[in-house]
């Protein structure tokens, strides 16, 4: 039984050792960008897909929402109505205390992740010889 997602020699496959799946780092990066300045959806989108969070590949635009959801429901964000004399209403987020407090926790987060990941990366390479 074969599983598309393992690792395989297939050049196209999207596996986790190729840096695919990594979507939890939404979060991080979407706070990141909201501390530096209010932004609307779409213009979160094109900031991510800008950073090559996704490897060239389009954002799933449908997954962004849902973290953009999900840190409201936390009340790490807020969003405002923007009304333009053009066009319809879009939604514009805001970082709140509770968003850079979160910030600040994943700084520690991902340091620790960078300790492990150096120990893990010089491990397999001395096991690879490479």
């Amino acid at each position: 039984m074969s599983d598309k997602n393992n690792c395989t020699s297939d050049a196209n496959a999207k596996c986790s050792c190729k840096g695919y799946n990594l979507d939890k780092l939404l979060q991080p990066n979407i706070l990141i960008l909201l501390a530096k300045e209010s932004l609307h959806g779409y213009s979160i989108i094109q900031a991510l897909e800008k950073k090559d969070l996704f490897f060239g590949e389009k954002a799933d635009n449908t997954g962004i929402y849902r973290t953009l959801s999900k840190l409201e429901e936390r009340g790490m964000i807020r969003f405002e109505w923007e009304l333009e004399n053009t066009g319809p209403a879009k939604k514009v987020y805001h970082i709140t205390d509770e968003g850079l407090e979160c910030l600040s926790n994943w700084i520690d987060t991902l340091e620790s992740y960078r300790k492990i990941i150096e120990g893990m990366t010089e491990e397999a390479k001395s096991i690879l010889n490479k």
